[in-house]
């Protein structure tokens, strides 16, 4: 009996260490992780959205005459906002993020098809940065042209301001939602965010 307490006991520390080590000492650290997504970030290809065609890849030339020719989105700011849309919350937080960076994102791409009018036409669709796949990157862009068309918005935005207060709101067609009051270029708009990632919608 006491030899089996024993077996037991040596095998309880060996699982021990096991786990110890697997969720201390094999665990990544942030440095280590935020050079992997750097360099990531730094392979990943570009998309050159065309109105009703096929995104192709950007080359490092293209890219860089892209990036010389429009203004660049603050990507600290952004970068910031992102990490807190992803590290959880509630709905509405998360829509406040993602409210931010859409328009930041809007207004600095204008309609000049650069990167940033690419991430805001994401961000109007699904909440994100970067959509990989190329055909549901068309429809986004193709979408978020139809809504800013709706409201005589397809043009460039000088300025915009998103009101501090909020409210929930629910229907059948985007499920529970998010609802901001947002004035852009002097006139103000009531838009939608849904929970889901699903598009930003005019409420008003």
């Amino acid at each position: 009996m006491k030899l089996f307490l024993k077996f037991a006991g040596f095998v309880a520390v060996i699982m021990a260490l096991v786990v110890a080590k697997k969720h201390f000492l094999d665990k990544p650290s942030a440095d280590s992780m935020a050079s992997e997504a750097n360099a990531a970030g730094a392979s990943a290809p570009k998309l050159t959205i065309q109105p009703g065609s096929i995104p192709q890849p950007q080359s490092p030339s293209q890219s860089q005459e892209s990036q010389a020719a429009a203004p660049s989105v603050d990507q600290n700011a952004v970068a910031s906002l992102i990490h807190k849309f992803f590290g959880g919350g509630q709905p509405e937080d998360k829509a406040k993020v993602r409210m931010r960076v859409f328009m930041q994102t809007w207004k600095e791409g204008g309609t000049s098809l650069n990167d940033a009018e690419q991430a805001a036409a994401c961000m109007w669709s699904r909440g994100k940065m970067f959509i990989p796949d190329r055909d549901e990157i068309q429809d986004a862009y193709n979408g978020f042209t139809s809504f800013r068309k709706a409201k005589d918005l397809y043009t460039t935005i000088n300025e915009y301001a998103i009101a501090d207060t909020m409210s929930r709101g629910h229907d059948e067609g985007h499920g529970d939602y998010s609802e901001f009051q947002v004035t852009i270029n002097g006139k103000t708009y009531v838009m939608g965010v849904p929970d889901k990632q699903n598009p930003i919608f005019w409420i008003r």
